[in-house]
Parts: C-alpha cells; sequence; structure tokens
C-alpha cells in the first residue's frame, strides 16, 4: 500500500465540510425548565422543612453552655452593660430547670421551649443585701427582664432574650 492510499482512506466519504457537517445548537426546551424547576422546589422543601431542626438545636445549644449576662434593659427599657465587676449568668438544664447568679443573689427557675418560645417561671432567689446600689438595681432589672421573656434568638455564642413585643430585654454570651 502506498502512502497515497493511507491518506485517502482517513478522509471521510462524503464531500461536506466541517461546517457543513455541524448540527445546529439547539435551545433548551420545556423539559428542562420544568426540570429546573422542580430541583428549585426541592431545594426550598429542604429549608422548610429542616426549621423544626434549626428550631430544635437551638434548645440543644441552650442547654450545653453557661451564659454570662452582656446588657439588659434598664428600668426605662435601654439596653445598657453590665455594671462593672459583676458576674451575672445562668444555666439552663436539660431538665427545664434554670439556675444562676443575679449579681449579689443566686436564683432558680424552670422554664419551658417551644420552637423559639420560652416561658420562665417565677425565679426563687436568696436574699442577700448588696452594698452598692448600682448592682441591687441591676439585679431588680435583671430578674424583671427574665420575668417578660417569651422569645429567644441564640447563635453558637449569643443568646438574646425578648418580651412579647419584640423588644430585646438581655444579651448572653457563652461563658469563657
Amino acid at each position: 500500500m502506498t502512502d497515497d492510499a493511507v491518506e485517502t482512506s482517513r478522509e471521510p466519504k462524503n464531500s461536506q465540510t466541517d461546517e457543513e457537517i455541524k448540527e445546529p445548537v439547539k435551545k433548551m426546551g420545556l423539559a428542562f425548565y420544568s426540570a429546573l424547576a422542580l430541583v428549585g422546589v426541592l431545594v426550598i422543601l429542604v429549608v422548610v422543612m429542616n426549621v423544626p431542626g434549626i428550631r430544635a438545636s437551638a434548645g440543644i445549644t441552650l442547654t450545653r453552655a453557661d451564659w454570662t449576662l452582656q446588657s439588659y434593659a434598664d428600668g426605662t427599657g435601654d439596653i445598657v452593660p453590665i455594671v462593672n465587676g459583676t458576674k451575672v449568668f445562668v444555666k439552663f438544664g436539660t431538665d427545664g430547670k434554670m439556675s444562676g447568679s443575679a449579681g449579689c443573689n443566686q436564683y432558680v427557675a424552670t422554664y419551658t421551649m417551644r420552637d423559639f418560645a420560652i416561658t420562665i417561671s417565677p425565679l426563687a432567689t436568696t436574699m442577700m443585701y448588696c452594698e452598692n446600689p448600682d448592682i441591687m438595681q441591676q439585679e431588680s432589672d435583671y430578674i424583671k427582664d427574665l420575668g417578660k421573656a417569651v422569645e429567644l434568638r441564640i447563635s453558637e455564642s449569643n443568646l438574646n432574650l425578648y418580651d412579647p413585643s419584640g423588644k430585646r430585654l438581655l444579651v448572653f454570651e457563652v461563658s469563657q
């Protein structure tokens, strides 16, 4: 066989050029857009159906940490930082009990959670006297704020409690 014979056998048998052989680009049809819409609906369902999982994880996160108060709503409703040198904290138990320090006095209460709603029973506190009137006022405001709290928002490092109107009452951070 000669070299010419090999080259001839590699050529296409028809005389069309490469441009003539290319097929026109097809536009996406109804089936493609229907499938895309279905995928979008499935993504939305996964997100919406996972909301109970997010709510459940809020309860788990709440009980896995001790929370130290950073700021609170004072008697006028303004959010103010805690008095320097005081440690105000809360610990939520998995058994529905909570306890902590209000600054001078220790307290205990019970709580219930459903989704992002929280109900806290009236607190039982020790009755110690604090010499610093600012700390006594802070403690009084803190205890009132706990009693008003009906909603919580939680992240890995922050806990915020809100009143029925959506006003923030208490701001906690995970204790170090």
